[in-house]
């Protein structure tokens, strides 16, 4: 009984299709495309081998012989299809690839239409000089051509992702596809060659292939398989050759001599190899595998030398460099980092791990990452202590759930592998290594001595942290320690501010109770004895009310103060002009500036332009800055009052107004500029300001410039002291600078005090 070959091959083919198409859908995720689509293409597959089965079978069964043909060659182009879309997706190709999907449902509806004639079209197309074009040639043509343009289109694929991808895992991944691209296309080739048998069973080859590859996570390296092939065959091929050349030559040694005996010859040659041969094979074995495999490292060196050097290592930036470099240099790794992990966050889940990268070889800004506590990525490395390859994260199933920032940051350090640092069960750092320069990948050995390296790097790194730790907390105790004696000096100041207010208040309340009470004593005596006249009268009363107004000016300054402090102060704004502000504070001091024979000139004013300001409070002011000119300003010295219009908008709300007052006085020292607007504040001896025999309005608690500052900055303003050259020892006199808006932006408020506190705060909220 004659068996029959090809019907035989095809149901055992249909078999196996099924057989992987149950195994696919069974036993693995099918939420990744690859898998999805490897169920898809064995189940196309099974039905296709079936139909082979059937048109091979003399007689078929229940379809006509020619139609099961056809259907076969349809079989052949639609699995063409899906293995492009099945490379797609083992290519990790984003992307639905519709354009693929379009082209492969219009070629496939282009050949059915073509081959079954729905289209009543002619048989004959052409026909010229003994050439004609057939119908059904034509359709048989355009079918093997979309079958071609699906397997290139999956080369292509191949070749250019092959290309693109860096990683030598995901590299060596891609290698397997070649391999059933080719059983693949060398099956469909002769099974259209009419070799059915023979190309069913490539193409049934090349499925294995391409399901292993799917379906294996872990692939033998195709690079090493290769370089060990090829370094065996060399080694036995010298091998033979030493043998052959060892014989040889004792031969023709010996042959000469007299008495020559085969036997004795090869019992020689056999004692010489004996000797020889395996430290001389060694030797070759080693040589051969650093020309194949490149030069090797020594793990026991590596591991010791390791541990010497960053044994003593307390500064992290150095541990950071000489770790990653003295394994970049055993492993001949192109970059690497080494990061910090520090626990944030709530406990459990709730929390993240935050990593500070450390400058290390070929890493000068790492960028710090974040990781969820809950993070896939997280998990396994706190519970399995292992590293993790960047090949793993892309493709194990466990690392799906990794969040987009989180694998964003991990592709963007273009690392290979990451190694945690353990400490006492703590998680306190990670190791994370890129490529090395061969293009290798990372192997089991290299992987356990990376665990190994960080296990010794765990105490170091440690102490490390502990040190360094310890310079910050160092460094924040000094910044402390300047900050509590920049406290006690301020407290001191605030101690002497307050002696000095003591004295002061008791020196300028003192004079008017002491002329008050004089003068009711006087005025109570002369009336007892009789001789106090009308005139007398009025002269004690007129110096009772100078005593009462000087205590009522001190006590109405006190009263401002606490206003400023409070934010309270109030303002009665009015349109008025600047010239008639000035003119009225410069008229109330004329007397004093005649006897201390000033010069003052006034520039500028009255140019400007209205302004809406409270004039009895900004009166005030510009009588301070006179005042203290006066004051500070020797015999015969000079005053200038300037004003200008600052801003170029058109607007008044985009207007500033500026008011210079200067002066040719001592000067005030740059340390004293600011502080000289603070309560209390008086440069020197609180007691012996005046320069002269001049009684000055309002001199005395040292609170003028505070309340100054306070009114101007209630009108939305700003008002700042100026004094170039004084710390070079020059005598360049002091400028008081006072800008004002044209339009106050107080007056779009409700509340003068919320405007004043934003203010103060440097916001524009007001």
């Amino acid at each position: 009984m004659l068996v029959d070959w090809p019907t035989v091959s095809a149901v055992v083919g249909a078999v196996l299709y099924v057989l992987i198409a149950c195994i696919v859908l069974a036993k693995y995720d099918l939420r990744e495309r690859a898998t999805r689509f490897l169920a898809l293409y064995a189940s196309a597959a099974f039905l296709w081998a079936l139909i082979l089965a059937f048109c091979w079978r003399p007689g078929g069964l229940f379809l006509p012989q020619d139609v099961l043909a056809r259907m076969s060659c349809y079989g052949l182009l639609l699995l063409s299809w899906l293995f492009l879309l099945l490379s797609r997706s083992f290519l990790r190709h984003e992307g639905a690839g519709l354009g693929w999907w379009a082209l492969g449902v219009v070629w496939m509806a282009a050949v059915v239409l073509l081959d079954s004639d729905l289209l009543t079209l002619p048989e004959t197309w052409w026909s010229e000089r003994g050439w004609d074009v057939q119908r059904q040639s034509f359709t048989s043509a355009t079918l093997i051509l979309g079958w071609g343009v699906f397997m290139a289109g999956s080369t292509l694929l191949t070749v250019r992702t092959y290309h693109q991808v860096q990683q030598p895992l995901h590299r060596n991944r891609i290698t397997y596809w070649p391999l059933a691209l080719v059983f693949t296309v060398s099956g469909g080739a002769l099974i259209f060659a009419e070799q059915e048998v023979l190309g069913s069973g490539l193409h049934l080859l090349g499925t294995f292939i391409a399901t292993y590859a799917i379906l294996t996570h872990s692939l033998p390296d195709v690079r090493q398989i290769v370089r060990r092939s090829v370094s065996y065959l060399v080694i036995t091929l010298l091998t033979v050759i030493i043998y052959t050349a060892g014989f040889l030559a004792m031969q023709y040694v010996f042959q000469t001599a007299p008495g020559y005996s085969p036997l004795l010859a090869g019992a020689v040659m056999a004692i010489i190899l004996a000797v020889l041969f395996h430290p001389l094979l060694r030797l070759i074995q080693q040589l051969v595998n650093r020309l194949i495999s490149g030069a090797s490292y020594d793990p026991g060196r590596a591991l010791r030398e390791y541990s010497l050097s960053i044994s003593n290592i307390l500064d992290l930036e150095r541990l950071a460099a000489v770790a990653v470099g003295i394994i970049s240099e055993a492993m001949e790794i192109r970059r690497g980092v080494l990061f910090l992990v520090h626990r944030g966050g709530g406990g459990g889940g709730d929390g993240y791990f935050h990593l500070q990268g450390v400058r290390g070889m070929g890493e000068e800004n790492p960028h710090p990452g974040v990781l969820s506590a809950s993070s896939p990525l997280v998990n396994c490395l706190r519970r399995e202590h292992r590293p993790v390859t960047q090949y793993d994260i892309d493709l194990l199933p466990r690392f799906r759930k990794i969040s987009p920032a989180e694998r964003a940051w991990l592709d963007s350090m273009g690392m290979d592998v990451y190694v945690p640092i353990y400490s006492k069960d703590e998680w306190i750092g990670l190791l994370a290594l890129g490529p090395k320069l061969s293009g290798d990948r990372y192997y089991h050995d290299d992987l356990m001595l990376l665990s190994t390296l960080a296990d010794q790097t765990a105490v170091a790194l440690e102490n490390a942290r502990l040190f360094d730790n310890l310079k910050v907390r160092n460094a924040e105790n000094e910044s402390l320690n300047e900050a509590l004696a920049a406290a006690n000096r301020e407290l001191a100041r605030l101690d002497q501010a307050k002696s000095d207010f003591i004295n002061v208040a008791s020196h300028e309340l003192r004079t008017p109770l002491t002329q008050a009470r004089g003068y009711s004593e006087i005025l109570n005596e002369m009336t007892e004895d009789g001789s106090l006249t009308p005139d007398m009268a009025m002269q004690m009363g007129a110096g009772i009310s100078k005593a009462a107004l000087r205590l009522e000016e001190i006590i109405d300054t006190m009263f401002i103060i606490s206003k400023i402090d409070t934010q309270t102060l109030a303002l009665d704004p009015s349109e008025t002009s600047m010239a008639i502000i000035v003119n009225a504070a410069v008229n109330s001091w004329a007397p004093a500036l005649e006897e201390r024979k000033h010069t003052l000139t006034v520039e500028g004013v009255a140019e400007l332009p209205p302004i809406i300001v409270d004039s009895k409070q900004l009166q005030e002011v510009i009588s301070h800055l006179i005042q203290n000119a006066i004051k500070y300003a020797p015999d015969g010295g000079q005053i200038r009052i300037t004003g200008r219009l600052m801003g170029g908008g058109m607007l008044p709300q985009d207007q500033s107004i500026e008011i210079v007052v200067a002066d040719t006085g001592i000067g005030i020292a740059s340390e004293d500029l600011e502080r000289i607007f603070e309560k209390f504040y008086r440069v020197g001896d609180v007691l012996l300001h005046s320069t002269g025999k001049t009684k000055f309005k309002g001199a005395g608690p040292g609170l003028g410039l505070t309340i100054a500052r306070g009114i101007v900055e209630a009108h939305g303003g700003r008002i700042w002291a100026e004094s170039p050259g004084y710390d070079e020892g020059t005598c360049p006199g002091s400028q008081f600078h006072i800008v004002l808006p044209a339009q106050p932006r107080y007056l779009e408020t409700e509340d003068t005090a919320a405007f004043m506190a934003s203010v103060r705060a440097g916001t524009d909220d007001a």
